[in-house]
């Protein structure tokens, strides 16, 4: 996967920049690549946001259940739902922009992971809202 298809740019909150990809409705969730002022979009692993796309049912179905584990929940409880794709430099996160009256308002809740591995939950209530 080349930059090629990263073609939409929005400025965000802090400085970021986002790009998105050219065709959205490819994919069953929205797909973000996040770099701060100055990052090199090229320093971004496309080849693990490809990785992550070709096996995307399977990694909302962990980032789902990862979720509940971490915070005593059941699915229906956690109401978790419009999963969106956020990759950095550092790293990436699948973030649930609908979550249930448990987790923040109004962004939802995100999952951090290490490659295919869910390794992190964050509560977004408090994050700033990207403008596209």
């Amino acid at each position: 996967m080349s930059v090629g298809p990263l073609v939409r740019v929005c400025d965000g909150p802090g400085g970021l920049v986002v790009w998105g990809v050219a065709e959205p409705g490819r994919w069953a969730v929205e797909v973000n690549v996040v770099v701060e002022a100055g990052e090199d979009v090229g320093a971004v692993d496309l080849e693990l946001l490809g990785e992550v796309l070709g096996r995307l049912e399977e990694v909302v179905a962990d980032a789902r259940r990862f979720v509940c584990a971490e915070s005593g929940v059941t699915e229906e409880e956690a109401a978790l739902d419009s999963p969106e794709v956020n990759v950095y430099t550092d790293g990436w996160m699948l973030r649930f922009a609908e979550a249930g009256p448990a987790f923040g308002e109004p962004f939802g809740v995100g999952v951090w992971f290490e490659g295919l591995r869910p390794v992190r939950v964050e509560d977004l209530g408090d994050a700033e809202e990207i403008a596209h």
